[in-house]
């Protein structure tokens, strides 16, 4: 595939081309930053995520672009930090409007835990269809398989990710789950901050599981008010690979 305009539009629906990314090895565990997002997080040669993101909507479920303000990234033998600071503007990307909002997407990860935070801190009343956390599992290892959830009252149930395409969403309610993408290796991820589901996105072409907060039950878009503070955390824990800790 070229990488001229055209070619570019054809490959990724955009003539502005992605950012290449930042690979990060931490024993067996690796993962790649790019444009301010974790993708395709791995043990060994299993992917476990295929990635996490800050998203802001705007009222009609279009994307908005942060104005990146700060980037930090350092990595030890078995830790790694690294943050993005943004904002959004009035008059959008490429202009100096005034602030709507600021926030920070950090990433603090060693062999066998990662943990994403975001914080947004609201300026002006902001409406949006959905601003949070979104999270994507691969469908290999995961379609059809056994998942372990935690809802938010507490209670526990065990159930399987649709193997055909599911036009509802598959998981409600999550504050925790627990999949074995193969023998080997088991993961947990926690979600804090809001209440979160999860959707199939093979309904879009897209080969993975999205989770995300605020359910689509709830109405939208609504409003962040001036002030407001949203803060959400998801923890991704390898409790069970089968390998020997480095």
């Amino acid at each position: 595939m070229g990488t001229d305009g055209p070619g570019l539009i054809r490959q990724y629906g955009t003539a502005t081309p992605e950012p290449a990314p930042c690979h990060i090895q931490l024993g067996a565990l690796s993962f790649a930053w790019q444009s301010g997002a974790l993708r395709w997080l791995r043990i060994g040669d299993i992917e476990i995520v295929r990635g996490i993101a800050a998203v802001l909507r705007d009222p009609q479920w279009g994307t908005h672009t942060p104005i990146v303000d700060d980037k930090r990234i350092e990595v030890a033998h078995r830790h790694a930090s690294l943050a993005q600071d943004f904002h959004l503007s009035t008059d959008g990307p490429d202009a100096g409007g005034e602030s709507l909002l600021r926030g920070q997407l950090r990433i603090e990860a060693t062999e066998h835990r990662v943990t994403v935070d975001l914080a947004l801190e609201v300026l002006i009343d902001f409406t949006t269809a959905r601003s949070g956390v979104s999270m994507l599992l691969p469908l290999a290892g995961v379609v059809g398989g056994e998942i372990q959830v935690l809802h938010t009252d507490g209670q526990r149930e065990t159930t399987r990710l649709p193997h055909l395409i599911s036009p509802s969403q598959p998981l409600f309610d999550i504050r925790q789950l627990q999949l074995s993408p193969t023998l080997d290796v088991t993961v947990k991820i926690d979600f804090e901050g809001d209440v979160f589901e999860m959707e199939d996105q093979r309904n879009w072409s897209d080969a993975s599981f999205k989770i995300y907060n605020r359910p689509l039950a709830w109405p939208t878009p609504y409003v962040l008010g001036a002030g407001d503070r949203v803060v959400q955390r998801v923890v991704v824990s390898v409790v069970d690979s089968g390998r020997t800790p480095g």
